[in-house]
Formats: structure tokens, C-alpha cells, sequence
């Protein structure tokens, strides 16, 4: 196996990682079990996404609990159209949007996983059968 070369700094062979390992981090934060086997540019992208959608929640989640006690302190929520603002101030729309974003994030970083475990195998079992034929060869 070659060993990937990023920047000045070279990674093991992906063969050479736990798997099991890559999916447990990918649960807490999907893309880093790909950047953990080397695939450090998807891995990276996957996790700025996902970093993003879970900020912007948390941004919009919070500016709609302050608006919410705003309106839900100032003692005068049956004034106006006040308490028809209270349905609107978590941007529902924006909260979904947002966690279906970060759950196709979570299926593709899934898949990728996949993807790289399988190409790891194939390349393993190609190499077994080479060494296999170069054994025979020196038989020979």
C-alpha cells in the first residue's frame, strides 16, 4: 500500500486504520472518520457543513428563545398581534431545513465510509493475489 502524501506530513495506508474507530467518530462528527482514513478533503468539507448547520440552529434557536421571552415577559402578550408572533419566532421552516441538511451530511459522511472501507478490501485482495502469483512465479 502507498502511503498518502498531504502536505509535508504522510498518513499510514487507509488499510492500516480502525474502522470501527472511523465510524465512532463519524458519529460524534460526520466527515471525521473520512479524515481519519485520509480522506482529508471530504472529510473536512462534510464537517464544515455540519459545523455550519449546527451553528446556524443554535444561532436561530436563540434568537427565537430571546424573542420568545421578549414577548413573553413584557405582560402584555394579548395585546396586538403579539401572541400570533409567538408561533413564528423559532423560524420552524429553517430549524427543519436545517436538520434535514445535517442529516443527509450524516448519510453521505456514512456512505463515504462505506465507499472507502470497500476500496480498501478490493486493493487488500488484489495485493493478496499478487504476492500469491509472485510466489508461484518464484517457484517456478
Amino acid at each position: 500500500m502507498n502511503n498518502q502524501v498531504t502536505g509535508n506530513k504522510s498518513s499510514p495506508a487507509p488499510a492500516a486504520r480502525n474502522f470501527r474507530l472511523a465510524a465512532t467518530l463519524n458519529l460524534f462528527l460526520p466527515g471525521i472518520g473520512l479524515f481519519y482514513l485520509g480522506q482529508r478533503l471530504a472529510g473536512a468539507l462534510l464537517a464544515g457543513a455540519f459545523l455550519t448547520c449546527l451553528g446556524a440552529s443554535l444561532v436561530i434557536f436563540l434568537t427565537g428563545y430571546v424573542n420568545y421571552l421578549n414577548l413573553a415577559l413584557s405582560g402584555q402578550i394579548l395585546e396586538g398581534d403579539r401572541l400570533e408572533r409567538v408561533s413564528g419566532v423559532f423560524h420552524p421552516r429553517w430549524l427543519v431545513g436545517l436538520l434535514v441538511a445535517g442529516v443527509v451530511i450524516y448519510a453521505v459522511s456514512m456512505a463515504g465510509l462505506v465507499m472507502v472501507r470497500r476500496r480498501i478490501r478490493k486493493d487488500a485482495v488484489s495485493a493478496h493475489e499478487q504476492c500469491l502469483r509472485e510466489a508461484q512465479n518464484l517457484k517456478k
